[in-house]
């Protein structure tokens, strides 16, 4: 998870809308159906024979949407340069930036020179677009004989696990050749397109996913730099959680594939010092 500054290197220009395939024939593997003995370290020590179930359905993406998307999220980056005469301007015109900001999907800090991702906003921009898609990867895994919630959280994290690893650009350029701000991140059906993401943009696909169909609470949990989903959940014996609030929340590691409950050691030793925080997602 990144926190960054409005001084940023030249933007990579986007992909336009009108190239993206409308259909996708997505196949993956879902690493939670695994038959796991015990775990050494990081390591799975698998069952004799153990191996996982394979999924596959194909997704519908409108170009059109993908394009509203895109242009919903982020600022220009001509509106963080400011000028003015006494600091009550300053004051004024940064708060008024903070107002406009938070209409695109992107928080800025007190100080007015960072700016940052508003998780929630992008969540709930999402939900109606990844819908269908929700619905459709559920179907896929019910076909498939999942019935348990847990079964079915565990077919959309290893769905969006499957994506590749690949940190999105911290501009991108509209129509009109202006740089828009996007504090690194990507809307969930961009990252669709893309075929790829980083820890946020991965967590924010899983949370509008689960969350368009109601399957699950979710919260992020961030550390200095990397974010986890938290989902509301009670665990099973050796899952990796927190409590916040008063209730258990199991931890799902997306940027790679990591079966429901369990993150690697570096990240779950920070966790287990109590050096996180957890963005609610409403």
């Amino acid at each position: 998870m990144r926190l960054i500054s409005f001084i940023l290197p030249p933007l990579l220009l986007a992909t336009a809308a009108n190239a993206f395939m409308q259909r996708q024939k997505m196949q993956w593997s879902d690493i939670n159906t695994r038959e796991v003995v015990r775990w050494d370290g990081d390591t799975a020590v698998l069952a004799h024979g153990s191996h996982m179930t394979e999924l596959e359905c194909s997704i519908f993406l409108d170009p059109n949407k993908v394009a509203r998307a895109i242009d919903s999220f982020g600022i220009p980056e001509t509106w963080t340069k400011i000028s003015y005469r006494t600091e009550d301007e300053l004051k004024k015109q940064r708060s008024e930036l903070r107002t406009k900001s938070r209409t695109h999907g992107i928080e800025m800090n007190p100080g007015g020179d960072l700016f940052s991702v508003d998780y929630n906003w992008v969540v709930k921009k999402s939900v109606d677009d990844l819908h269908n898609i929700a619905n459709q990867i559920r179907s896929t895994a019910r076909r498939k004989g999942y019935r348990s919630r847990r079964d079915l959280i565990g077919a959309l994290a290893s769905f969006v696990q499957e994506l590749k690893y690949q940190l999105p650009p911290e501009h991108r350029i509209n129509e009109e050749g202006e740089k828009i701000l996007t504090a690194g991140a990507t809307m969930p059906l961009e990252t669709l397109a893309n075929q790829h993401g980083d820890c946020d943009t991965k967590s924010l696909l899983f949370a509008g996913l689960v969350r368009s169909i109601s399957l699950v609470d979710v919260i992020f949990v961030a550390i200095e730099d990397h974010l986890f989903v938290g989902i509301r959940l009670n665990p099973a014996q050796g899952d990796h959680s927190i409590r916040h609030k008063g209730r258990d929340w199991v931890l799902i590691e997306l940027s790679d594939s990591w079966p429901i409950g369990h993150v690697p050691g570096n990240h779950l030793s920070v966790i287990r010092s109590g050096e996180y925080r957890v963005i609610d997602i409403d």
